[in-house]
This record gives structure tokens, C-alpha cells and sequence, in this order.
């Protein structure tokens, strides 16, 4: 095997690699799958490792998913899951969303020097 060869076969296993290491998308349509009274392992399998993982004071465990709604390079909306658990099984579901404020700035705009007037 060359030298060349043996760099591709290389650089395929670690392509491979990284395709397989990531995590599940959650999305609208998979979260409302999920139905209550199912178990926390039940919901790994479905919708993959959460996000994070809260124990709350009244004995109930939240778990986080997040989706990123990109538009281009920005993202356009955030969603946020969670599942709240009671003796290990699923009691409550609710979604909350957020898009970033209209004002943020555009870091490209301001690195290119088409909107720059000379003085």
C-alpha cells in the first residue's frame, strides 16, 4: 500500500469516526413522540443523551434538549424541551422558544469594509 494510500484510509476512519459521535436532533415532531408515562431510558433511547439533567427540591428530575433553528450561519430560533420526571417516569412535557433580539450586531458586517464610508 503507498504512502498516498495509506492517508486516505486514514483520514476516511476519521471521518467515519466523528459522523458516529454525534448526538441525536431533537426536533418538534421527535419530542412530541414521546409520550407521557414513558421511562427515562425509554426517552434516552428515543431522543438521545439530554443536554442537561436537573434534580429538583420536590424529588422531580428535568431533562433539557436544545434545538438550534439556524437561517444561513445565524441562528434563527432556540428551542428548549424538557421533560420532567417523577419515580422515573415522564409527568409533565413543555417547550419554550426564544430568537435572538433583532439589534444583535452581524461580527461579518462589521470585518468587511463594504459598509465603511471614507471621511
Amino acid at each position: 500500500m503507498t504512502v498516498f494510500g495509506k492517508w486516505m484510509g486514514l483520514a476516511l476512519c476519521v471521518w467515519l469516526s466523528a459522523c458516529g459521535t454525534g448526538s441525536a436532533l431533537v426536533t418538534m415532531s421527535s419530542f412530541d413522540e414521546v409520550p407521557v408515562g414513558a421511562s427515562s431510558s425509554e426517552v434516552v433511547e428515543l431522543l438521545g443523551e439530554p443536554y442537561a439533567i436537573r434534580k429538583k427540591s420536590d424529588g422531580t428530575v428535568e431533562y433539557e434538549y436544545i434545538e438550534r433553528i439556524t437561517a444561513g450561519v445565524r441562528n434563527f430560533e432556540e428551542r428548549h424541551y424538557f421533560l420532567i420526571f417523577k419515580e422515573d417516569r415522564l409527568v409533565s412535557r413543555r417547550v419554550k422558544s426564544s430568537s435572538p433580539p433583532g439589534y444583535r450586531f452581524d461580527s461579518y458586517e462589521m470585518q468587511t469594509t463594504d459598509n465603511q464610508t471614507t471621511f
